[in-house]
């Protein structure tokens, strides 16, 4: 917890309280997900309860089926938006389950940053006035469920939101902690508070994971792609639709499960960047400082990749070479900088000359 150890739920309504009536938004950062989605939804029902009026708004279509049923059974009402104008109407920004905005859009310059909530571990300090980050909490759910059960705006079963809300809330538990096999005694508290309040109708239908055929074929092509280097595992899947993301990290997940795997990275090309997942169960392996290691930062100083305990995921901008139409030499470009990027971290993987040049402490002309 940053900034607010004392008591988050006063600092946090002390926070908003006088921004009552000015227009707020909570922008999603990714693709949104349970966990962005049900934070979001606690946001704007707190923000709402302290006369702050809300919007959800997202930059990045959300790409999961799973996803798309929760927002349409919950009729969660989100804004997509495609350009700095349109958050032009918007005084202040509240971000959730992240500590960085979503770097594909410019913000508007009069757009104020006024609260951070994450359970992830950010890139460095967040200025904003309220910032509460919690890496030993598995979901950002299990935070804002904190802050209704402490008094803020609390789930009571009288309002219509209230199903709504907790619904959500469970449900971004049960995805970021893998059904709860991750959860800490705080996702367990925030969950039980959630769960007399959830719409279990509503819940089991968004629970029935099902899995597409294009998403198979992702499967399918990291499984032929596979590269093992001792206990690492890396698999490039080429082109993936932007509707099909989740399965890179949906292959990781599988290719995990593998005995003699204990990391694996997969990766592709959706629309205009190189998008990639990585999961762990290794105690040495830090996800954000592995990808930061491997991808660095961007000429903003925001790093490309980003990750808690078991997980993390990486984009990098294609740029120019997004609109080359020879596919097949942009995936070639693509693979071999993803290869050389990740020698940064996995020495193993670099050419034999290359190890040989390190092992001598030589530099590498860049």
């Amino acid at each position: 917890m940053n900034d607010v150890s004392r008591d988050p739920i006063e600092a946090l309504q002390r926070t908003l309280s006088p921004l009552s009536g000015e227009p707020l938004v909570i922008l999603l950062t990714g693709h949104p997900d349970p966990d962005a989605i049900g934070s979001a939804l606690a946001h704007q029902r707190i923000c709402e309860s302290l006369g702050v009026p809300a919007t959800i708004a997202h930059v990045l279509p959300i790409s999961h089926r799973e996803n798309r049923a929760l927002v349409k059974l919950l009729n969660v009402e989100m804004l997509e938006v495609g350009s700095t104008a349109e958050l032009a109407r918007f005084k202040y920004l509240s971000l959730v389950d992240t500590c960085v905005p979503e770097p594909s859009i410019d913000l508007p310059d009069g757009l104020k940053l006024v609260t951070v909530v994450d359970h992830h571990r950010g890139p460095g300090k967040v200025d904003a006035p309220f910032v509460d980050v919690r890496p030993s909490i598995g979901a950002s759910c299990s935070i804002y469920a904190s802050y209704l059960q402490g008094g803020l705006a609390p789930l009571t079963g009288e309002r219509r939101d209230d199903a709504r809300v907790a619904t959500a809330l469970i449900f971004g538990i049960q995805t970021d902690t893998d059904d709860f096999a991750l959860a800490t005694p705080d996702d367990f508290r925030a969950a039980a508070y959630a769960k007399q309040h959830t719409d279990v109708d509503v819940l089991k239908r968004v629970g029935r994971r099902t899995v597409s055929a294009s998403a198979m074929g992702v499967l399918g092509q990291a499984l032929a792609n596979l590269i093992v280097v001792r206990d690492f595992a890396i698999a490039g899947v080429g082109n993936v639709p932007v509707g099909d993301r989740d399965a890179i990290g949906g292959a990781a997940d599988y290719i995990l499960r593998r005995e003699d795997i204990d990391t694996v990275l997969v990766y592709g090309i959706v629309d205009d960047r190189i998008d990639g997942s990585l999961r762990t169960n290794s105690p040495s392996v830090d996800p954000a400082a592995f990808l930061q290691t491997a991808f660095g930062r961007d000429r903003d100083g925001r790093p490309y990749g980003g990750g808690r305990a078991d997980k993390g995921g990486f984009q990098i901008p294609l740029g120019l070479l997004a609109d080359s139409e020879d596919v097949e030499s942009l995936w070639s470009l693509v693979q071999q900088t993803v290869m050389s990027r990740l020698a940064r971290a996995v020495p193993d993987l670099a050419p034999k000359r290359d190890r040989r040049k390190n092992d001598r402490g030589d530099r590498d002309d860049d």
